[in-house]
């Protein structure tokens, strides 16, 4: 049966297009991109020194403008927050004033909605910080002909490095620092579960809501590809190209494109049951009716080795995505053709967007598409909130965004080079992993 019950209320978005739901959305309508050379960001990661050639590995999708200290609260906080933590605290804070209860939190257990009526569900992943915070314990344990001594380090990081450092980078640390600041007793959780992290938060999300655990949810998810340690491990996904001009070197479905492009997002849904929506007269965005998540081993997993090569069947797995589309449609109770929108995961990894493709021409051919990392750059564990926030907005606001892409290409993919109309009331919001795991989510007007 459809899962009907349970809406959209409140969102937000932390990208390099955009802050806050309207600037990233019109980002992606006036196509907008945030992909730039990584000598322009500003958050103190690794920069290409004046001498270097502009390669992929020193492009990304960097947010530029972001302040966390305009959004932390208690701001002693922010001693103990990575990047990625503070991202997702704002991105969360954001679909909290968005859904017009900002003046609920922080909650007690005399307000109308109580502590323990609203969970944290967060999407995350490995949270690598700077190289130089272990600079003095790596130089401490250096012997005196110039080796590194993996057995010294222990007991030297044991006085090099700060004690703050491990609550800095904890994976689970977004959703505890969200559910700390307004107070919320409900349930809390973090999945770290690759590109599918973000999605998989919502699912768990809904699950509470229907199950009468908690009548109020926030799902987000963070993560970055161009963390400066995170830059020294690219063995996962090919390198990409740069093009001419370099804004547009993030290439979805481009047959020409030879890699995938790093960035930076967080983003975040605020989910209640429709009653309590109601009840409280909440302006609804979008309903959430279905969804399916599905597992086919890739061709890597299988030989349990990571691959970055173009070879075909490699990386990701055409079956399990056209599996989690034909189960979520199949809740929904939709045919393919009801569909008015797909926001894709296409990525510029030529491997792994063929198997997205093929899963597409046989699942729901026709139906038109957005990719929202040509805008973005892939942004790890947040990529997957990133599209379903883009699938929230094109329902409330009835329009199709644009993909920005170099240029028109024989590929058959269902992009549009100009903002439309959206005709129907349904989108569907995909992600999946090169491991080959897969989820789908059926959106619906509200």
């Amino acid at each position: 049966m459809p899962r009907s019950n349970v809406v959209i209320t409140g969102l937000g978005v932390v990208s390099s297009i955009g802050i806050g739901g309207e600037a990233f959305f019109d980002g992606l309508l006036q196509k907008r991109s945030g992909i730039t050379s990584l000598a322009n960001r500003t958050d103190g990661g690794a920069v290409p020194s004046a001498s270097d050639i502009l390669t992929g590995y020193w492009i990304g999708g960097p947010v530029t403008d972001f302040d966390a200290k305009q959004y932390v609260r208690p701001r002693k906080s922010l001693k103990v927050m990575c990047r990625e933590i503070q991202t997702g605290f704002a991105a969360a804070l954001l679909a909290v004033d968005d859904s017009g209860l900002a003046e609920s939190f922080p909650l007690s257990d005399s307000g109308e909605l109580q502590s323990q009526d609203v969970g944290i569900v967060f999407g995350s992943e490995m949270f690598y910080g700077s190289p130089l915070a272990m600079e003095d314990a790596i130089k401490a344990s250096v012997t005196e002909d110039g080796k590194f001594d993996p057995s010294m380090f222990g007991g030297v990081a044991m006085k090099k490095v700060t004690p703050l450092w491990m609550l800095k980078h904890l994976p689970n640390m977004p959703a505890c620092h969200v559910g700390i600041a307004i107070n919320a007793h409900g349930p809390n959780n973090t999945l770290v579960l690759g590109d599918v992290s973000g999605a998989a938060a919502v699912i768990e999300s809904v699950s509470y809501i229907e199950r009468g655990i908690a009548k109020v949810m926030i799902a987000g998810a963070t993560g970055t590809r161009i963390n400066t340690t995170r830059m020294n491990y690219r063995a996962d996904l090919p390198l990409p190209a740069v093009s001419d001009p370099v804004e547009l070197s993030s290439r979805p479905h481009d047959p020409e494109s030879i890699g995938v492009v790093g960035g930076e997002a967080a983003a975040s849904l605020l989910i209640e049951s429709e009653e309590h929506a109601q009840c409280r007269g909440a302006n609804v965005l979008a309903r959430i009716i279905s969804y399916a998540s599905c597992f086919v081993a890739s061709g890597a997993m299988r030989r349990a080795k990571r691959s970055s090569t173009l070879e075909s069947g490699e990386r990701g797995s055409a079956e399990a995505i056209q599996l989690a589309i034909s189960r979520a449609l199949a809740d929904a109770g939709l045919e393919p053709q009801q569909l008015g929108l797909v926001v894709c995961h296409g990525m510029g990894d030529p491997v792994m967007d063929l198997n997205e493709r093929t899963a597409l021409s046989a699942a729901v051919p026709g139906a038109p598409v957005v990719a929202t990392i040509a805008s973005l750059g892939h942004c790890g564990a947040a990529s997957a909130m990133v599209d379903l926030v883009t699938g929230a907005l094109a329902l409330s606001k009835r329009q199709v965004p644009p993909t920005l892409r170099r240029e028109q290409t024989t590929v058959e993919i269902g992009f549009r080079d100009v903002p439309e109309a959206l005709q129907k009331d349904h989108v569907l919001c995909l992600s999946h992993t090169a491991e080959g795991s897969a989820t789908a989510t059926v959106l619906a007007t509200a």
